[in-house]
Parts: C-alpha cells; sequence; structure tokens
C-alpha cells in the first residue's frame, strides 16, 4: 500500500520534531493554533507562543523522540512517537490537523503508558511556568502530581507485572 503524499506542514513538522528544532516546527503553525492537552480538560494552550512553550518544556524533559510512525490523509495526520521519561517507557500520539492554508490549526495530544503521562504532568508545569503559559498556581499543582506519580511508577514496576 502506498503512503499518502505528506503536506509540506506534516513532513517540515516531524523533521523539524525529530531534530528538536523549535523554530522549524513553529513555522507550521497557523496563527490560531490550539494544542489540546493530554493532561487535562481545564484548559487548551493557543497561539503559537503558548504551543511552542508546551513543546520547549517537553523538549526539555524528553530527549531521546523517535518517531515510529506517522499516518493520515488530507487534513488529519497521526504522529506516533516513542521516547523515555525518567527511565521510563513514554509513548505520545500527536493528532495534527490542518487549515484552509496547509498549517496546522490543532494539535491534540494523546500519552501511554499512565504513569508516564503522570510522570510528565508532575514535571512539566515548572517548565510552562518559567515560559510564561502557566501561573504559579498551575506550577504547584503540577508538583502536586509527584507523590502521586511516585506511588503509580512504583506500582508500574512492581505491581502490574505480577498480575498477568
Amino acid at each position: 500500500m502506498e503512503q499518502p503524499t505528506r503536506p509540506a506542514a506534516i513532513a517540515n513538522w516531524v523533521d523539524a520534531d525529530r531534530a528538536l528544532d523549535l523554530a522549524r516546527m513553529r513555522a507550521q503553525l497557523a496563527p490560531g493554533v490550539r494544542l489540546i492537552s493530554p493532561l487535562t480538560d481545564a484548559f487548551d494552550f493557543c497561539g503559537p507562543d503558548e504551543v511552542m512553550a508546551v513543546f520547549e518544556s517537553a523538549f526539555a524533559l524528553l530527549r531521546d523522540i523517535e518517531i515510529v510512525d506517522l499516518t493520515g490523509a488530507d487534513r488529519d495526520w497521526v504522529l506516533h512517537g516513542s521516547n523515555t521519561l525518567a527511565g521510563r517507557n513514554f509513548e505520545e500520539v500527536q493528532w495534527l490537523r490542518l487549515d484552509d492554508d496547509g498549517l496546522t490549526d490543532r494539535i491534540t495530544l494523546f500519552i501511554r503508558p499512565a504513569p508516564a503521562a503522570i510522570a510528565l504532568l508532575a514535571r512539566i508545569g515548572i517548565g510552562l511556568y518559567k515560559r510564561g503559559v502557566m501561573g504559579r498556581s498551575g506550577a504547584l499543582a503540577s508538583r502536586l502530581a509527584r507523590p502521586l506519580a511516585a506511588a503509580l511508577g512504583l506500582a508500574d514496576r512492581l505491581l502490574m507485572p505480577r498480575l498477568k
């Protein structure tokens, strides 16, 4: 089966994501881009500044990004990446939606496994605060997830392998 032709914004996004090239990633975003958080329904990140602050904060935590798959057609593209966070498996899916100009206007993120998602929640808040897209209370809320992240990580390492 032939892979569909990737729009320029998607091809550039994938290459830039692999290279951790924030400027090139930003150039693929529509002015009204919205990033839908994988960690909360309480708010989204809107506009290129906020969206790139999220990726910059994530890249500070996730350094060994590997894009393992890309699929899509027309305006909807899905990027599957794998990584580690604090030495543990971390998988991410980015659902990218293109606007009429061929730029990304919506990014919906999904993260698994649950301990990885909560570990990211526990760590990313301070980076978002430092980059001006989250207030002090948001950074504190993120930090408050640390005990939960530790408990889930422990259960994942010690308990889950024994359940099957």
